[in-house]
């Protein structure tokens, strides 16, 4: 049985779901999660009383409890878990192995802390992020009141100690950028802990940047005065006198990007030559009020209002444009696959190269270095990775290769077991890397699901029960969804136990797998229609059709944001709004083929292929 109360309230066990609907409204799921956090000890009446009613229960709160037990009681019919009163109390029953995400947050985080004593860094980083992952959304959303609040401040702590597990494991892993990133979130998540600005101030001076420490102290001085009255701690001050005392460092060496059309800037980064330049045909054209908008050409990325559906930017990228992903503040496009139609073998067209566009200008920045990308995603700190598939160079094997966001230098190049196979599929999550495989047809059974650890390059292979892999990863679940569009199926990885479930979908080719909040949506690249599952307990697929002017557009993929569902169909030129409430379908017709789509709250942004 699986119990989620962050971020959601649901539960699920051998397929069968129990979600909020089933709870009795708001003092039904306060009732289920007080049982859940009591954990097999008998609550008395008088005590439930106390928290579902905030200390004012009704004159008839005795006969109230009676009800919402006994709906308690009957969701819970079938899933294993059983509810007892006896004596006064109210008692929940739940499975020997039970896994309740709060609970599973907290044994992640002590788990990271313990390995860091042990001195075992990659072991913490892998369970801080799986801690962090778990701890993203608020215990009990839309709910209040004490008990409430209480479980709340916990389980911030579990994340200010996750945020701060990743910190120094990334610090001790010589890797100052990442460890910086971590700890301002710490920071955010819990102001009133010293701990995670010491962190970050040993984080910039590991970065060279001894001035940004000392502003750092400051502004924790200067909290701790407004909001406490009170000074920072002796490990502080001691820190920030070593800082003062000690001589100035030179900064690390860094790669920008040179402006001007086409000129390149090159240096050694972890061992790979990287160059970064600026494409001769970058162009950016911004809409103004009552300005019409810019004209989208070929080979070029799309910015679009999600409100209005207006097309608000346009900047050319290199030929064959495909993947798009919104990350680091910019948004990220790789060159599209192709086959040779003489040899049947797969190739990349184009430049083979990545493009960084940054948003508030329009600038178009190509990341060389002998990148091929299949695959693309994005980690939390903002850096991207690439599935780097037939790789320029003789002797050079496949490879997935991190792309720091700001100085586009490669952080790290993990090599891997390619064979020939396509490395399509590439998701982040729970503090992996989940690299998809695909073989095609001429090797049968081949195709398969490897896991990457992102620091030292460990693999662990699962052969997939069908082939041909893309994949989504559901972060407050830990699971990860892995479409199997030549079989017409999904399979859903619980990360955690190794365990699987395949659910055959209705649509023959399921490809691009996307996770939005409590729901699962693929397209299906062989037709023109896009599938909803539950990402909790029975999928219950509902089928969504898109009236393409031709049947087998093929949706090509999938991207959430702004309360929409995104899809692209490029064989008849088409963007798709979809809206998850109704599941009605707005249709955007663009000039061009449509391939890749990312959003965010914002903003579209549509990758757009010439004839």
């Amino acid at each position: 049985m699986r119990i989620f109360l962050a971020g959601r309230v649901a539960a699920e066990s051998d397929g069968a779901a129990i979600g909020e609907h089933q709870l009795a409204g708001r003092q039904g799921r306060l009732l289920f999660a007080y049982l859940v956090a009591a954990r097999d000890r008998p609550v008395p009446r008088d005590e439930l009383a106390e928290v579902l009613w905030e200390g004012t229960p009704p004159a008839t709160w005795d006969k109230a409890l009676g009800v919402l037990a006994s709906k308690l009681r009957g969701a819970l019919g079938g899933s294993g878990a059983t509810l007892t009163a006896a004596f006064g109390c109210y008692r929940l029953e739940v499975p020997s192995g039970t896994w309740i995400d709060v609970v599973a947050a907290g044994d992640a985080a002590g788990a990271a802390e313990a390995a860091l004593l042990a001195g075992d860094v990659e072991a913490a980083r892998r369970a801080a992020a799986l801690a962090e992952s778990l701890t993203q959304g608020p215990f009990l959303p839309g709910d209040d009141g004490a008990w409430v609040e209480e479980k709340r401040r916990e389980l911030a702590g579990v994340r200010a100690r996750a945020l701060s597990a990743l910190a120094d494991a990334s610090l001790r892993a010589g890797d100052p950028a990442e460890s910086l990133r971590w700890a301002e979130h710490a920071v955010e998540v819990a102001p009133f802990r010293e701990s995670g600005y010491r962190q970050l101030m040993e984080a910039h001076v590991a970065a060279g940047n001894r001035g940004e420490a000392l502003r750092v102290y400051e502004r924790c001085r200067r909290f701790l005065a407004d909001e406490l009255g009170a000074y920072p701690s002796p490990e502080t001050e001691a820190l920030y006198r070593r800082l003062l005392e000690a001589p100035s460092a030179p900064p690390p060496e860094r790669v920008a990007a040179a402006p001007g059309a086409r000129r390149r800037a090159s240096a050694i980064a972890i061992g790979v030559l990287v160059f970064a330049g600026v494409t001769a045909a970058a162009v950016l054209a911004v809409e103004h009020r009552h300005a019409p908008a810019p004209t989208v050409v070929p080979n070029s990325l799309v910015r679009i209002d999600p409100r209005t559906l207006r097309v608000t930017q346009v900047v050319r990228v290199d030929s064959q444009p495909d993947l798009v992903v919104a990350a680091g503040g910019y948004v990220w496009v790789t060159n599209f696959i192709l086959r040779d139609a003489d040899t049947g073998a797969l190739r990349n067209g184009g430049d083979r190269t990545l493009t960084r566009v940054d948003p508030a200008t329009g600038r178009a920045v190509v990341v060389g270095g002998g990148l091929a990308p299949c695959g693309l995603t994005a980690d939390p700190s903002g850096d991207v990775w690439v599935a780097n598939c037939f790789p320029a160079g003789a002797g050079s094997r496949d490879n997935v290769i991190r792309v720091d966001a700001r100085t586009l230098t490669f952080k790290k190049t993990i090599p891997v077991d390619g064979g020939e196979g396509f490395l399509r599929g590439l998701a982040y999550g729970g503090g992996s890397l989940w690299l998809g495989e695909i073989f095609g047809g001429d090797v049968p059974n081949a195709d398969k699901l490897t896991r990457l650890d992102p620091q030292t390059g460990s693999e662990q292979t699962f052969r997939s029960a069908v082939p041909d892999v893309t994949m989504a990863w559901a972060g407050g679940y830990g699971d990860l969804w892995i479409a199997n569009f030549n079989y017409g199926s999904m399979t859903r990885l619980h990360t955690a136990t190794d365990s699987s479930q395949t659910l055959r979908v209705p649509v023959s080719g399921p490809a691009f797998p996307l996770i939005d909040g409590d729901v699962v949506w693929a397209g299906d690249w062989n037709g023109s229609e896009v599938v909803r599952l539950s990402a909790v307990g029975a999928p219950r697929p509902q089928l969504i059709r898109l009236p393409t002017t031709d049947g087998f557009a093929g949706v090509w993929s999938l991207a959430a944001g702004d309360g929409f569902i995104w899809a692209t169909t490029a064989r008849d030129g088409t963007l798709w709004r979809i809206d998850p409430k109704t599941n009605a379908v707005t249709r955007i017709d663009v000039p061009y083929l449509p391939t890749g789509v990312a959003a965010d709250a914002n903003d579209v942004w549509v990758t757009v292929r010439g004839a």
